[in-house]
């Protein structure tokens, strides 16, 4: 099982799947396109079985990872 975590003011959703899923793949697949397009957010995903410092970032949606954290960029001047 895989879960997406968009992180934001309000805490954080999460949007979960199953591989065997299709339908959920696909709307999780989507979800992460629009965040990265249309939002401007980053990815970075953890693969199965690791520890969140083996987190990397991800510009394509990899419904084999264990956990994806979307967040914003932070700016700075």
């Amino acid at each position: 099982m895989g879960t997406m975590r968009i992180l934001d003011s309000s805490g954080d959703t999460a949007v979960a799947w199953e591989l065997d899923d299709l339908e959920a793949v696909r709307a999780a697949e989507e979800q992460f396109s629009r965040l990265v397009t249309r939002e401007r957010r980053m990815a970075f995903a953890r693969p199965a079985g690791t520890a969140a410092g083996d987190s990397e970032l991800i510009r394509a949606f990899d419904p084999t990872a264990e956990e994806i954290i979307m967040m914003r960029a932070i700016q700075g001047g």
